[in-house]
């Protein structure tokens, strides 16, 4: 391991001096001299080396990156601070100092990852294997390639003592990917000092182009859906399985999972969707770029939300959607089991009342002997962040000089992040995932084969350095 970490260190030796600047001025500088490619090649080599470290939650073990994290921001001068909300459960923050005539820019990442079932991979996933102009690994889209980034952008700023207006804070956080309450939750509760930013950048939004080169659009994550998770628990009547009296709970189960698949859900724009696919109008292909900007036109809505419901992420982004994700019942093969229980883990509009939502589950469903009962208390929406600030000004100004005509759109996630409880505390938050990336590799998230094409991390990471300069100059 010592002679791993001595032959890692000498290959960033010449990248790190390549990449210091003498003297800067000013972040213009900073902007108009650093070579990025060479920042997004180190910034690999620190995705590799984390994506090695598992840590998947349950249990997590966070401290095995924030270690990592600490000593390469350590070098570069800067003095991490480490916390640990049970042991191995481990979060980091670090400070780069500006002038302070502005608040503070927060840009964070969680560094715990989804487990994994290595069976059905066709790498191993913790190796962070490179084949095909790919990384995989677990962790690389979701949300260790953040981490490494925001890494390498602390990394240059200490290392080329930019003159910042504000400072720079850098997050890396646990349980974000079981609910944060040894992350973020332990963090506002015990250090909510350390919040003092004005404006957030975490993962959750998007840039999409088609892995030739040809950039799509922006998504600016500014909300997301509300996480719920609901117990369904059927009841029938325990007996021998050679001869069933129809009360078996999991037959019960099976048609109460079957009616909410087959529930209609209604499409519902809000003000985020609305801008949403009308900015996307002109940049999205055929028949979905003619229906993006007629979901509200009655001759048309139902008709394009079809079309545009053909792409998963746009159908999420429609509709609260609600998808059985654990099954348990039975004991033994040949008895009937007394009940049948299965998560049901929804997604759901923000201006949706939640206490309502789970009676209407209750009305799908139909039936008197399927309980449905929240898995833990409802988290109130929050509204989402406006789009008038500096920081949403930069990642229009970046995203125009590194792909002329891109359009940047505001974004409401389906999947939920740490941002969520940061926009409940008044803060404006944005998401933005800056490596580009195409629809299909976007579903290896959370899935077998996670991974993240070479190129458009180092890209990415240029992405990422720009509009934090742009915000901090």
């Amino acid at each position: 391991m010592a002679n791993l970490g001595r032959r890692f260190r000498a290959g960033l030796a010449p990248i790190v001096a390549a990449m210091l600047l003498p003297c800067l001025a000013s972040a213009g500088e900073a902007l108009s001299s650093l070579d990025y490619r060479r920042a997004g090649t180190e910034g690999l080599e620190h995705l590799k080396a984390i994506v090695r470290l598992d840590t998947s939650n349950p249990p997590g073990n966070e401290v095995r990156v924030t270690a990592y994290l600490a000593e390469q921001l350590r070098k570069a001068g800067l003095e991490p601070q480490l916390f640990e909300s049970e042991p191995g459960r481990g979060s980091l923050m670090v400070r780069y100092k500006g002038s302070r005539t502005q608040k503070p820019l927060l840009i964070m990442s969680h560094i715990d990852v989804v487990p994994v079932e290595k069976d059905h991979w066709s790498v191993p996933p913790f190796e962070s294997v490179v084949k095909d102009g790919y990384l995989w690994g677990r962790g690389t889209l979701d949300d260790k390639g953040m981490a490494a980034a925001e890494l390498e952008v602390m990394l240059l700023l200490a290392r080329n003592q930019v003159k910042l207006s504000r400072d720079v804070i850098f997050l890396a956080e646990a349980d974000e990917e079981a609910g944060g309450t040894y992350g973020m939750d332990f963090l506002l509760a015990k250090h909510p000092d350390l919040f003092d930013a004005e404006l957030v950048l975490n993962e959750g939004g998007r840039v999409i182009w088609d892995g030739k080169g040809k950039f799509q659009y922006v998504a600016v994550q500014t909300t997301e859906k509300i996480y719920q998770d609901f117990t369904l628990v059927a009841h029938g009547v325990a007996g021998h399985s050679s001869i069933p009296a129809g009360e078996n709970p999991v037959e019960r189960l099976a048609q109460a999972i079957g009616r909410i698949a087959a529930h209609p859900f209604p499409v519902v724009l809000n003000e985020t969707t609305r801008a949403f696919f009308t900015g996307l109008a002109q940049a999205l292909p055929g028949e979905m770029g003619d229906c993006a900007g007629k979901l509200e036109v009655p001759a048309e809505a139902k008709h394009c939300a079809e079309v545009l419901s053909r792409n998963p992420n746009f159908n999420a982004m429609l509709r609260t959607t609600c998808t059985p994700t654990l099954l348990k019942a039975g004991y033994k093969e040949n008895v009937i089991p007394a009940e049948a229980q299965a998560n049901l883990n929804c997604r759901i509009l923000p201006e949706t009342d939640v206490k309502q939502f789970g009676e209407m589950l209750r009305q799908a469903i139909g039936d008197p002997k399927v309980e449905v009962t929240p898995a833990r208390e409802f988290n109130p929406p929050a509204p989402p962040s406006r789009s008038d600030t500096r920081l949403y000004a930069a990642i229009k100004k970046v995203a125009a000089g590194m792909a002329p005509g891109i359009p940047v759109v505001p974004y409401m996630s389906p999947g939920g992040t740490d941002s969520q409880v940061l926009r409940q505390r008044g803060m404006v938050a944005y998401g933005l995932l800056p490596f580009p990336i195409q629809e299909e590799d976007l579903r290896t998230m959370h899935a077998n084969d996670e991974k993240i094409a070479l190129e458009a991390f180092i890209l990415g990471q240029e992405m990422l350095t720009r509009i934090v300069l742009e915000t901090a100059r």
